[in-house]
């Protein structure tokens, strides 16, 4: 009986793993968010100070658990040298946040073509993709219809979100891991 009972217990205290990658363009904000979403679900975590974060040269990590979901983050780095590399991680994630700096007009054309290079990847069609309109705390910030527009693509078949946030200020930072940790629990093809 106590093996039955300990065996009940660990299985209620075991956690769903997932792994999550943050691309987009340099300076978009990725580095900030994930510092915002471990500043508020790891306890005792000390976020870096925003102003002294730098451009990523490889990738940033971190883990956090949400009730029974564990969700570990992969950060690349944006810059056009580094895209190439995306596509490794692409394989061994099961879901993706693509950060757009929507203050950066002048590269919105940018952002349309990295996104339409990202979904060459059949890993990606499949899984859940969470658009983050950053920086809208800032008063040249556009609106999310231009950017909607820019990361829409036939081949996506998974769940897609679209939410404007503020890194910086942390904004709707757990909205963005709610929809994450919802659609995660409740996608049949990535388990």
């Amino acid at each position: 009986m106590y093996t039955l009972g300990a065996g009940i217990w660990q299985r209620l205290r075991q956690r769903t793993n997932y792994y999550v990658v943050i691309v987009g363009l340099d300076n978009a904000g990725k580095t900030t968010f994930l510092e915002q979403i471990k500043s508020r679900f790891v306890k005792n975590y000390e976020m870096l100070n925003p102003l002294k974060i730098t451009s990523t040269v490889g990738l940033n990590v971190g883990t956090i658990i949400v009730g029974s979901t564990r969700l570990n983050f992969w950060d690349l780095g944006g810059q056009e040298e580094l895209q190439s590399l995306w596509h490794k991680y692409f394989e061994d994630s099961q879901a993706l946040i693509f950060v757009v700096d929507s203050c950066d007009p002048d590269r919105f054309s940018e952002v349309g073509k990295t996104f339409k290079l990202i979904m060459n990847s059949e890993a990606v069609q499949k899984m859940p993709i969470l658009v983050v309109c950053n920086k809208i705390d800032m008063e040249e910030c556009m609106g999310t219809e231009i950017i909607r527009v820019l990361t829409s693509d036939d081949r996506h078949i998974g769940d897609l979100a679209l939410i404007t946030i503020s890194a910086l200020q942390g904004l709707n930072i757990e909205r963005c891991i709610r929809w994450l940790c919802t659609v995660l629990n409740t996608e049949p093809l990535l388990h």
